[in-house]
């Protein structure tokens, strides 16, 4: 989800001193109002802008964009690390440990965040001027080249975005040095995406009638993940092959089949956590796992932390505890009220 969702935030946040939950090289805002309560961080060149989010959500957001009130910035890019909700067009479900790709075509962007979640996020999205100097100018990309590098950005990058995320996030230096390093981050997170473009313009491409089929695939999972998904079944759907189906699903979708079941599960599984009061154990019977151990370490390893520290979490994101060791104002008389 690109920073272009929240920017009505700055007219409303407050700017905090001394704050220490982001890096000191720029300014960290607080935002508290009806819809939201949480921090953002910001830092713009002429040539990308980088942003973090860290929201609690009260109540179920919906926006609509028009793109091309943002003409300046090609493309936007998001990993995100936390999120529940939606963005369209093509749909798409936002999720936690996901990366997301948009180039600029000028169209309307729908998201809707539901309430109650919370939305963890670094973007970095790309203006004109990168293109035209680092893309076009160094590297002597055609435009019809780079259109089709941002257009077609596989969604599912996220390991590979979210460590240069990571590295932003905890990046607490305040010097000259600072600028290099988020410039390099930014052509890094920008290398990320171009090779993965080229490595799969070298894989074999997949012809409209087996794609089509995957869509199918995709869509009946999608509808039963409550269910038992059958790889025979599936391969029934596809007519293919179960080796075939494996291969062209990986291929199309940079995952295996068993992994894509698993990450929609986790991300259902998250949301009944946040948004209802049912059990741990009723949850993950409710997507499909009767092993509490083995429904905790996909939960672990998708979305980032354990079952039982889901409500913790948005227990205290509710509540918008400070940093321990801040110094702004609003945060010293946060704590003395606790």
């Amino acid at each position: 989800m690109p920073s272009i969702f929240f920017n009505h935030a700055g007219k409303e946040a407050i700017p905090l001193k001394n704050c220490v939950r982001f890096a000191p090289h720029r300014q960290t805002y607080h935002l508290l109002n009806d819809e939201v309560d949480g921090f953002f961080w910001e830092y713009k060149t002429d040539y990308f802008a980088i942003t973090i989010f860290d929201f609690y959500l009260k109540k179920t957001l919906s926006y609509a964009y028009q793109l091309e009130d943002f003409s300046k910035y090609v493309a936007f890019s998001s990993h995100i690390m936390c999120a529940n909700g939606e963005i369209l067009p093509p749909y798409q479900q936002l999720s936690s440990n996901q990366s997301l790709v948009l180039f600029n075509q000028h169209q309307t962007l729908q998201t809707h965040l539901h309430q109650h979640s919370n939305y963890y996020a670094v973007n970095i999205d790309f203006t004109q001027k990168m293109v035209d100097e680092y893309l076009v100018g160094r590297y002597q990309l055609n435009q019809d080249e780079i259109f089709q590098i941002f257009q077609e950005a596989n969604s599912f990058i996220g390991g590979r975005f979210g460590k240069i995320a990571d590295e932003i996030i905890n990046y607490k230096v305040s010097s000259i040095g600072s600028e290099l390093f988020y410039e390099i981050k930014a052509k890094e997170w920008l290398s990320i995406i171009i090779n993965d473009y080229y490595n799969r313009q070298n894989e074999k491409q997949i012809d409209r009638d087996d794609n089509l089929a995957l869509e199918n695939v995709k869509h009946y999972i999608n509808d039963h993940l409550t269910t038992t998904i059958p790889q025979d079944l599936l391969a029934k759907i596809a007519m293919m092959s179960k080796t075939k189906l494996k291969d062209s699903f990986k291929l199309k979708y940079n995952m295996t089949l068993t992994e894509y079941i698993q990450r929609r599960r986790m991300s259902l599984a998250e949301q009944l956590l946040t948004t209802t009061q049912l059990e741990i154990k009723e949850v993950a019977i409710a997507v499909g796992y009767h092993s509490h151990s083995r429904f905790s370490s996909l939960f672990k390893k998708y979305i980032g932390i354990y079952p039982h520290d889901i409500k913790k979490q948005t227990s205290f994101i509710q509540k918008r505890l400070p940093c321990d060791n801040c110094q702004n104002e609003i945060c010293k008389s946060q704590k003395l009220a606790e």
